[in-house]
């Protein structure tokens, strides 16, 4: 038997027929028959009954395909010319089952063929999806370089932005220098001495007749256009009467109230609690303001330090600090101070939130000794100090033992210092 694909399926139907006919139990004879069709030819095998064991069924004829049953069960006899048309409807069916088959195995190569092209298409996908992620993976690691070295610059940026405002600050030291004396206080402003005051003793306000000359600090002055340094009464917002106090107008950027002045050792800071609370000495000389004078000032509104020193080869240099005020005498004045500048290191962060000692009250924070009793000053003493302006003064700097010292400039003994606020800006 010739015969493709379809051949399978013929000789699948000839098989159901054989078993058909076993399965009935019923003796048969061979018969061959052929047929063709444009692809194949195709042999069919069909059983014939042998006649001489069924009984008697007449002459009538029955369609093969049919296969009635008689009134006793029996199966009828085929006729020669009932089987020949069996067989051409048979050939049909297989041309048309074939041409079926055929229509179906184009689909499915069509159908191989869109499988294919989706399956590259995928693999491609599945490739752009890795280098993608390659791709994505290498951007976060650039993004993360680059976050770095951003705040990298960040940094930098704020280093060089603080040393600009210090090498301003300097330019306009320098041209105050050169157009200018440098600030002194030596000019007589009165033929006698003016004392420290405190505003916590001061209640009548004598010697004051015209209050349109009463501040309420130096800043204040200086916005009235008033531009000479010297000794001006300034009331603070919470005091009943002014004080005397000397305005720094020559240090830029003007309007300096003094607090502290040290020049020649002519007046002893090694003051007991009381003095310091009142403030010692002459406003337009060696003086201590006073803390009680210090606190009223510095808590009206929002004040900056500047402090000013000396060597005695006639160096200076100066520290800014952007926030300063001390508490009052219930917390023992304590020290508040942020945010320097300057041309000179900070030394005095050490001393920031303590508290004041003199030789009379020890409130350091050294418990086994006594600073400002060993130090012979009243000042913010920590253990014990890395600044101390308040300490005895030598008059030279060859000397032995302690005296004014800013540890990040000079370790021992300073020429001169002073501590002057303003409003900041």
């Amino acid at each position: 038997m010739k015969t493709g694909v379809s051949g399978v399926h013929a000789g699948v139907v000839v098989l159901v027929t054989v078993l058909m006919l076993k399965a009935h139990g019923m003796a048969a004879r061979q018969q061959r028959a052929s047929t063709k069709t444009p692809n194949c030819e195709y042999v069919f095998v069909v059983n014939e009954f042998d006649t001489s064991k069924c009984p008697a069924l007449g002459s009538q004829a029955y369609q093969a395909d049919s296969y009635p049953a008689s009134h006793n069960g029996q199966m009828p006899r085929v006729a020669h010319g009932a089987r020949g048309k069996n067989i051409d409807n048979l050939s049909s069916k297989m041309r048309d089952m074939e041409s079926r088959l055929f229509d179906e195995m184009v689909k499915n190569r069509e159908l191989n063929s869109t499988l294919s092209r989706h399956e590259h298409m995928l693999k491609h996908a599945i490739e752009m999806l890795h280098a993608y992620k390659s791709n994505f993976s290498s951007i976060f690691r650039t993004m993360m370089y680059m976050e770095t070295k951003l705040k990298h610059q960040r940094s930098m940026s704020r280093s060089l932005n603080h040393k600009l405002s210090n090498v301003i600050l300097d330019v306009v030291e320098v041209n105050n220098v050169l157009t200018k004396k440098v600030p002194t206080s030596d000019r007589t402003v009165q033929d006698k001495a003016i004392s420290v005051e405190s505003v916590a003793s001061v209640r009548s306000c004598p010697g004051i007749t015209d209050q349109s000359k009463v501040y309420k600090d130096c800043a204040t002055v200086y916005a009235q256009g008033i531009k000479k340094s010297g000794v001006y009464y300034i009331k603070p917002t919470c005091a009943a009467c002014p004080v005397p106090v000397w305005c720094d107008m020559d240090t830029p950027p003007g309007g300096w109230l003094v607090i502290q002045r040290r020049k020649d050792g002519s007046t002893s800071f090694n003051r007991n609690w009381q003095q310091y609370k009142q403030g010692f000495g002459d406003v337009s000389q060696e003086h201590w303001m006073g803390n009680d004078n210090i606190f009223l000032i510095s808590n009206q509104d929002h004040y900056e330090l500047r402090v000013d020193l000396w060597d005695f080869e006639g160096n200076r240099v100066y520290a800014i600090y952007r926030t300063f005020k001390i508490d009052g005498e219930r917390d023992k004045y304590r020290l508040h101070i942020h945010n320097h500048a300057g041309s000179v290191k900070d030394s005095l962060y050490r001393h920031n939130r303590m508290m004041f000692s003199t030789y009379d009250q020890d409130n350091d924070a050294r418990h086994e000794a006594h600073c400002a009793r060993e130090w012979e000053g009243g000042w913010w003493y920590n253990n014990c100090w890395f600044a101390l302006l308040n300490g005895p003064h030598h008059n030279r700097s060859n000397v032995p033992w302690r005296g004014m010292a800013w540890n990040h400039w000079k370790r021992e003994q300073l020429a001169r210092s002073e501590m002057k606020i303003r409003p900041s800006d």
